[in-house]
């Protein structure tokens, strides 16, 4: 004779877990969506704006979001039955603090420490091309004097993959010596020409400092100092150890202002390309997530129980 009443045998309701509750399955793919999304969004922001001035506190935070997504991971060896949903939540937060990380930090070094450099830098008025450049290398922005001019006639293009082009700002008193250098990037051909930013306006006559960005970014700095010793050979010039290459521009204040143009640019395009990241993978872990955890629970529940 069994014992118990009828159904006392038959397997007892599993308890629902995020990976198994059917009428959550939307809820649950938003959160795989939403929350590495925010946490790319996150990263990006505290790099591009906080990262210049409290950069500790920027990778406390980072490490504290690396520690989170490791809890996930965690959780979900504790709850099999969850088809591997706090697995995937885990990875997804640590891939976007990864790459969160990567993209503020590119953003920070192309764009924003020019920015905050320049803003924190020195500015000269009425500079001649004749002072030594030592004596302004705390510069961002410089206005030269009246006489000031570009020698587009000594002019060199360096090439290494692009064009670094250098030409000497001079004055009616100097023949041979060059404090200060104007720069650009594949604006002049090999020899006797340069038409980088503003060379050929009549009324420009301030220069921007190239500045060095330091970091993981190749610095730009050293293929400019080739491009001035070929026009030293070249034209038979002479340079000072520690000259200045600036951008030579009708508006100085204009070129620190592009760079956070630049910089508020790129954070919009990289939150919506990895917001399609996210509803694409989010998808595809929740759909994963679903079927592992019903084959879990499938499983279980045709196993013997304990009263049979």
């Amino acid at each position: 004779m069994a014992n118990g009443t009828p159904g006392q045998n038959q397997a007892r309701p599993l308890r629902r877990s995020p990976g198994t509750q059917g009428s959550s399955n939307l809820m649950n793919m938003l959160v795989l969506i939403a929350v590495p999304w925010l946490i790319f969004v996150v990263m990006l922001i505290l790099f591009s704006y906080l990262y210049h001035r409290a950069w500790t506190i920027v990778w406390i935070i980072v490490s504290a979001a690396l520690v989170g997504s490791i809890i996930f991971i965690v959780l979900n060896s504790r709850d099999k039955a969850a088809g591997s949903w706090y697995l995937f939540l885990g990875l997804l937060c640590m891939f976007a603090v990864t790459w969160g990380s990567v993209a503020g930090l590119y953003n920070y070094y192309t764009h924003m420490f020019q920015f905050y450099s320049y803003d924190e830098s020195r500015a000269y008025t009425n500079v001649l091309p004749s002072e030594p450049a030592s004596g302004h290398a705390d510069a961002g922005k410089i206005v030269f004097a009246t006489a000031a001019k570009i020698d587009t006639t000594r002019a060199v293009g360096y090439k290494e993959a692009s064009v670094y082009c250098v030409a000497p700002i001079l004055d009616d008193s100097q023949v041979d010596r060059v404090q200060y250098w104007a720069a650009g990037i594949d604006c002049c051909p090999m020899r006797g020409d340069f038409a980088c930013d503003d060379a050929w306006n009549p009324k420009a006559r301030s220069g921007v400092v190239v500045l060095e960005p330091g970091g993981p970014l190749a610095s730009n700095h050293a293929m400019y100092m080739k491009a001035v010793h070929t026009a030293v050979q070249a034209y038979s010039l002479e340079t000072a150890d520690e000259p200045l290459l600036v951008r030579w521009v009708l508006n100085p204040q204009g070129i620190q202002n592009d760079f956070y143009s630049a910089n508020v640019g790129f954070i919009v395009a990289a939150v919506c390309i990895y917001l399609l990241l996210s509803v694409v993978f989010g998808a595809i872990f929740q759909t994963t997530s679903r079927r592992s955890a019903a084959a879990s629970n499938s499983g279980q529940q045709h196993s013997p129980s304990p009263g049979a």
